[in-house]
């Protein structure tokens, strides 16, 4: 007998608990597989391509009771080629039919243990989706977190699939902490309606990627005063952001105070556009740590988050006239807690920079995007 094997099985959890051992350790021996396997499947990653058909896992999982807690934190839906198990490359192929009904086998048999559910339409056809989405409604008892991300225009047409996320809202309002939404069409008025009942949201990420539909701010007065809870919220539009959005988020937020993060991703436009009502929300956020804004920023918008965020770790800018930035940040106090500045940029750095963010004692790591556009060189500091 090895050293390693006389260690209790509490100590060799927490070893296997490091990322990617699971994977290797559940595959050692029956005592190492039992300890590994609970741990491997806190974070499944479910494949068309059966990832159990040498591991008895299906046998494991029907031989389970009602009483065993295995809960899988999170069920990523994506398609993959058979024989690329250990790659990371996905393909866009669409999954067949015995794919698509390994998943739901699979899934069936994890359900009532899901606790974060993670699908793309990335290689599977809208009423595989649908299919996917009924059988969690009949399976999953406490969803916490979901992410579904559809940029197949098709999947929109679906009814069945329309009608699946909106069950899906309304049945788990009382316990979504999360909802992400990666999306190439707007949200339908009836699945606002019904994620305004997750009264418990914690976390609202929405992602919107045709630039012909804007964001509403109509569709915030009906969500946003219900989401006491929320404390980050994340909005990517590739539209130039309106005075009317900025507004309505200070408005409706029925407890800005609580926000910790927030994220605009919005095209640079004119800052008089927004900029009062960008500092009066901020002045409502008292409390961010992390605050990602790529927007046109002035010296004056630099000025207010530096006065009003003692809190921050984190800010990402985007700046098209570098001067304000730079003198935003050299001239101001910042608070103590400022660990990173993001900065994209389409001019060149001022031989002060660097020193302007540091008249701390503590490092700050500024990372300076040469280029607005994304992709753009990266120069690094610490």
């Amino acid at each position: 007998m090895s050293h390693i094997d006389v260690l209790p099985a509490e100590i060799l959890a927490h070893i296997f608990s490091h990322e990617g051992l699971a994977d290797i350790t559940r595959q050692v021996c029956s005592r190492w597989r039992g300890i590994a396997l609970p741990i491997w499947l806190r974070r499944l990653s479910l494949l068309p391509s059966d990832p159990f058909k040498d591991l008895g896992m299906l046998t494991y999982l029907q031989s389970l009771s009602d009483h065993d807690r295995l809960y899988v934190r999170a069920l990523d839906i994506t398609s993959r080629r058979e024989g690329d198990v250990n790659s990371s490359v996905f393909y866009t192929e669409i999954a067949d039919q015995a794919c698509v009904q390994n998943v739901l086998n699979i899934q069936s048999l994890l359900g009532p243990r899901i606790v974060e559910l993670a699908i793309t339409d990335t290689g599977w056809a809208s009423s595989s989706i649908a299919d996917i989405l009924n059988m969690n409604l009949l399976t999953t008892r406490h969803l916490h977190h979901f992410q579904i991300s559809l940029y197949d225009v098709d999947s929109f047409d679906l009814l069945d699939l329309a009608h699946a996320l909106t069950q899906l809202y309304r049945r788990d309002a009382v316990h979504l902490k999360s909802i992400a939404l990666d999306l190439a069409q707007p949200v339908a008025r009836e699945q606002w309606l019904a994620m305004a009942e997750c009264t418990e949201l914690q976390r609202c990420h929405l992602g919107l990627y045709r630039s012909t539909e804007p964001v509403l701010a109509e569709i915030f007065e009906l969500v946003l005063p219900r989401w006491e809870a929320l404390t980050e919220l994340y909005i990517c539009q590739p539209r130039p952001l309106s005075a009317d959005v900025v507004g309505c988020l200070h408005r409706h937020l029925p407890r800005p105070d609580r926000l910790r993060e927030l994220h605009l991703i919005f095209e640079a436009c004119q800052a008089s556009l927004y900029e009062q009502e960008f500092i009066d929300m901020i002045h409502a956020m008292p409390g961010l740590q992390t605050l990602e804004a790529h927007l046109d920023w002035t010296n004056r918008m630099m000025e207010h988050v530096a006065m009003t965020l003692p809190d921050l770790r984190e800010l990402s800018v985007t700046c098209s006239n570098l001067s304000f930035t730079c003198a935003g940040i050299q001239y101001m106090v910042w608070g103590q807690a400022l660990e990173k500045v993001n900065m994209r940029t389409s001019g060149k750095i001022w031989s002060g920079f660097l020193d302007a963010v540091r008249k701390r004692s503590r490092r700050v790591k500024i990372l300076v995007y040469g280029s607005m556009k994304w992709g753009g060189a990266v120069d690094e500091w610490e």
